[in-house]
């Protein structure tokens, strides 16, 4: 594949896992439970809102660049959804993993980030994610 092909499965990787997520969340609204789906939009965009902090935070900061790294946006927008999945659709967890990693893969091929870059924005950001869309945080 060219690199413009894989350019575009870059750029079309997370507004897909978006779309897959806002429809996951109309359909727990179209079940009756619209309340329940407030609460999850409501954590997702809490947990876009942290990611984007982040950012700011690095840029001001420079964090990641201190140890020659880059805070990794890609990464971090797409573990926005990629923690939905796993909290609130964990049947599907396998697959959304595989497909992280497939995109984590085509980013360090496109060279839009390093595979440090990726981990470390990981290891940061997810388990804060995953804190902010668990159950137990939507029933404190």
């Amino acid at each position: 594949m060219t690199y413009q092909q894989w350019a575009l499965i870059a750029d079309v990787y997370t507004p897909i896992i978006a779309l897959a997520c806002f429809i996951s969340i109309l359909r727990v609204m179209m079940k009756g439970n619209v309340q329940q789906g407030f609460i999850r939009l409501g954590l997702v965009v809490l947990s876009t809102l942290f990611i984007y902090g982040v950012m700011f935070l690095d840029n001001a900061l420079h964090i990641w660049p201190a140890f020659e790294l880059d805070y990794s946006t890609h990464t971090a927008i797409a573990l926005v959804f990629v923690a939905y999945f796993i909290v609130y659709k964990s049947r599907l967890m396998h697959l959304i993993v595989i497909s992280m990693f497939s995109y984590a893969l085509i980013m360090v091929h496109q060279h839009y980030h390093t595979v440090a870059d990726i981990l470390t924005t990981t290891v940061f950001i997810l388990p804060v994610l995953l804190l902010i869309q668990s159950r137990k945080f939507t029933k404190c």
